[in-house]
């Protein structure tokens, strides 16, 4: 019966080497290239575009709605005005 190795061999440019499993080199994907809009000859953020007011009204209808400033107690007035 073979024995099973513990260590994989890989050929590299040096020569053969052990490889430990769980530690064989990743070789990373190609990275994207990022394409930027151009408005003239100066490049745009991504975000920092100039939009139409109904492109803005669509974002900000898509947020959810929140309050812009904190709610403030009648002081010194019962709950509905009640006494």
């Amino acid at each position: 019966m073979a024995k099973r190795q513990k260590y994989q061999v890989e050929k590299t440019s040096v020569g053969l080497q052990f490889v430990i499993p769980g530690t064989e080199r990743v070789i990373p994907a190609a990275a994207s290239s990022l394409r930027y809009a151009t408005d003239g000859g100066q490049f745009v953020i991504p975000g920092a575009e100039q939009i139409s007011t109904s492109e803005l009204l669509t974002r900000k209808m898509s947020l959810p709605m929140m309050p812009r400033t904190h709610q403030r107690g009648m002081a010194g007035t019962a709950l509905f005005g009640g006494r």
